[in-house]
């Protein structure tokens, strides 16, 4: 069995010395840092990805073409504590260098 998206996140934040994380579903945008499972949880479910210090922002208004000033558009990001994601909603992924 290969690894789950959650390990994969870690690896790639550990080799690049960074634990925040931005997921792209088909509808939102989510930024936050990635819940180190490995250390604090042994039960973890393969399918869910835990995020901390989240914020989360509409696809949509972050794809809107740019203002008459060339500027990006607002994006009004709701924020949690704690946010869970199903790896099968994830469409896209990047690390963030701190």
């Amino acid at each position: 069995m290969g690894k789950n998206l959650g390990e994969i996140l870690n690896n790639i934040m550990e080799e690049n010395a960074t634990s925040c994380v931005e997921i792209f579903t088909q509808n939102l945008h989510i930024l936050g840092t990635i819940h180190n499972y490995h250390e604090k949880c042994q039960n973890c479910h393969d399918c869910l990805i835990s995020l901390k210090d989240v914020k989360v922002g509409c696809l949509k208004s972050l794809l809107k073409s740019e203002t008459a000033d060339g500027q990006c558009p607002n994006v009004n990001y709701k924020e949690y504590d704690w946010f869970n994601i199903s790896t099968s909603a994830v469409v896209g992924f990047s690390i963030v260098k701190q």
